[in-house]
């Protein structure tokens, strides 16, 4: 019977052993991913990871919005008229404006 007691020791040392190698890639991980951000916010290039969203949003309230379209005019689309990103003025009309 104390077979049987070794095979889950072994078994459980094996298991313990598998568990410590991963723990120790996920903190390696961890830690060139803290290297990255450190080295991302510390870049005057890399606008919104030093934490000033004036910069993030610089030409228009939206990253895509920073960017010239290409192609015809006719191939551009039309400028979001509520610009709420859904393209649909859902905007409650009031008594005063029962059309907006």
């Amino acid at each position: 019977m104390s077979t049987d007691h070794e095979g889950q020791a072994d078994a459980a040392e094996r298991e313990l052993a598998d568990m410590e190698e991963r723990s120790e890639r996920v903190g390696e991980h961890i830690e060139e991913a803290r290297k990255d951000w450190d080295a991302k916010v510390a870049d005057p290039g890399v606008p919104g990871a030093g934490g000033d969203p004036e910069r993030a949003e610089e030409g228009g309230r939206h990253p895509e919005t920073a960017y010239p379209a290409k192609g015809s005019s006719d191939e551009v689309s039309e400028p979001d008229p509520a610009d709420d990103d859904r393209g649909v003025d859902d905007t409650p009309a009031d008594e005063d404006n029962p059309a907006a």
